[in-house]
């Protein structure tokens, strides 16, 4: 998974929300995972969405960090 590919996948998300708040504030404190068909789920920091899942990212204030 790619820095790129979880930018990506937080834009989209983002899409819903950039009436209510800034990019930065909406990007703050989240946790990538990728459950076994390799869809990507963005959770709130500490939030484990389910078993089987991979967590292969996060972003802060905006800046995304793969691994």
């Amino acid at each position: 998974m790619t820095e790129e590919q979880l930018k990506e996948a937080l834009v989209d998300l983002y899409e819903e929300f950039k009436e209510e708040t800034t990019f930065e504030e909406f990007a703050d404190r989240l946790d990538f995972w990728v459950d076994k068909d390799d869809r990507i789920l963005i959770e709130a920091r500490g939030m484990k969405p389910v078993e089987g899942v991979k967590e292969v990212g996060h972003v802060d204030n905006g800046v995304i960090y793969a691994y």
